[in-house]
């Protein structure tokens, strides 16, 4: 049977960050399947979220716990369930 993958919202990212920072961001957390920062398409700059899934619920919850509420480049990290 396949791991079900589980996905963070993160918010409060600064403008520049890029997919692969995130990833090294949340890698140390658990197995990553995917690490996406969403991008202004006019300025290739972050839009200040993305997403980063897991192959398990563990390592979602204990990166959730951990890095909720935490500074980065002087902004507040919001990380979530995706919804």
């Amino acid at each position: 049977m396949r791991d079900r993958l589980h996905t963070l919202y993160v918010g409060g990212l600064p403008p520049a960050m890029d997919s692969a920072a995130l990833g090294a961001l949340f890698e140390s957390f658990g197995q990553l399947a995917a690490a996406r920062v969403v991008m202004r398409p006019s300025t290739n700059t972050c839009r200040g979220f993305g997403y980063v899934t897991f192959l398990t619920a563990q390592a979602a919850e204990l990166a959730r716990r951990a890095l909720d509420g935490q500074s980065i480049a002087g902004l507040r990290l919001r990380v979530a369930p995706a919804p």
